[in-house]
């Protein structure tokens, strides 16, 4: 698998003053509500994220990228582009042919059972005992 292009330093540089040092986190695929933008200050750290994953779109422009604070990008990676980058993953084997090979138990007769684990098998269980004893009202 090739590895994640980096955004240039100029892209970088122009996302940053795009953003107003704020960070341009919106919707949804960063744990926000629809329509909702972040705004956290980016003094604290900034992140230049792919909007669409460069896996999936191979673009590196402006327009692909985000400056995001540390907390929403690491949101967006967990719960967006780790399970989508799996799911592009899966869809790429199945056109392909490739299975996967499910895992089966192993079958066996098993062990014999031995004379003792009969015989704890074949007793009653126990009755229920008291967790503590009653206090004689006349006594106390």
């Amino acid at each position: 698998m090739a590895n994640r292009r980096e955004f240039t330093k100029q892209t970088k540089r122009d996302a940053l003053k795009r953003s107003g040092l704020l960070c341009e986190a919106v919707g949804a695929m960063y744990g926000h509500p629809v329509g909702h933008r972040c705004n956290a200050p980016l003094s604290t750290g900034v992140q230049y994220d792919h909007i669409v994953l460069d896996a999936n779109s191979k673009d590196n422009s402006l327009e692909n990228c985000a400056a995001v604070c540390i907390k929403c990008h690491r949101w967006k990676t967990a719960n967006h582009d780790t399970p989508m980058a799996a799911k592009t993953v899966r869809m790429q084997d199945k056109a392909r042919g490739i299975r996967s090979t499910a895992k089966q138990k192993i079958r066996s007769q098993g062990f014999a059972v031995s004379e003792k684990a009969e015989r704890l098998q074949s007793k009653p269980p126990l009755p229920p005992r008291a967790l503590f004893k009653p206090v004689d009202e006349r006594n106390a």
